[in-house]
């Protein structure tokens, strides 16, 4: 499996780490490694046929060296560090991981290795379920009043959903925030809230990738966070810039 940033870009980063996990920078003892794991996957349509892949990320409360997985059915797996922060791990698909079949549901372990000198690795594990969302499906993509207007079919059982738009590299360039399970449209203009950056807008005629998810958490979990998710619906549709 091929690693590819496509979730929600490490989206809970910034806000798990005042409320989750916190480094005591200021204590001269350094801190016991802890860090909270996340399984899912994540679903499309292609070829004719529904296909899944499997996903991870864990967030630690400081730099980890390394992160293994072991699955229910003997599944394997070495998580990669993100380059952006060293505290974060994951691995994520590539289009040639997506299968037919559902992922295995059942208990990953994580063992985590901290940059800590002589610090012992730690074991957490998180649940995958069986539960799965249908794909979403989008009715229609707009560019008016200066704005992308975007319409889908409401998916039953989603928590929330989110938008997101990759230029032609394939670089996620705009994010949403979440939108309520109730929402089935939303509009962005390109002085809104959620661009990577000013340089990352795309210009008249540019070919940009437009994705609707919708985003189902596991059994229990606040659905105001974006962690302890469960499955990931995405599907996209090639647009060509019009402003």
């Amino acid at each position: 499996m091929k690693r590819r940033k496509t979730i929600l870009r490490i989206l809970s980063a910034l806000i798990l780490a005042p409320s989750i996990l916190i480094s005591c920078i200021d204590d001269p003892e350094p801190p016991v490694l802890d860090a909270l794991p996340d399984v899912f996957f994540q679903k499309v349509y292609e070829g004719g046929e529904e296909k899944y892949a499997i996903a991870f990320w864990i967030f630690g409360n400081k730099e980890l060296e390394s992160v293994t997985i072991d699955g229910p059915e003997g599944g394997t797996w070495d998580l990669e560090s993100d380059n952006m922060n060293p505290q974060i791990f994951s691995l994520f698909p590539a289009e040639e991981d997506y299968l037919p079949e559902i992922p295995a549901a059942g208990v990953y372990e994580f063992t985590v290795t901290s940059t800590q000198e002589g610090e012992p690795p730690m074991k957490i594990d998180d649940e995958l379920e069986d539960e799965e969302l249908a794909i979403v499906t989008i009715d229609s993509i707009k560019f008016e009043s200066s704005q992308v207007k975007t319409y889908w079919e409401t998916v039953t059982g989603a928590d929330n959903y989110r938008v997101r738009l990759y230029n032609d590299s394939g670089d996620i360039i705009f994010l949403s925030n979440q939108l309520a399970d109730n929402k089935t449209d939303f509009s962005f203009s390109i002085t809104d809230d959620g661009w990577v950056d000013s340089g990352s807008i795309p210009v008249t005629g540019e070919n940009c990738r437009l994705e609707v998810l919708a985003i189902l958490y596991e059994s229990g979990a606040s659905v105001d966070k974006d962690y302890n998710i469960q499955c990931i619906s995405i599907t996209s549709e090639d647009i060509e810039w019009e402003f």
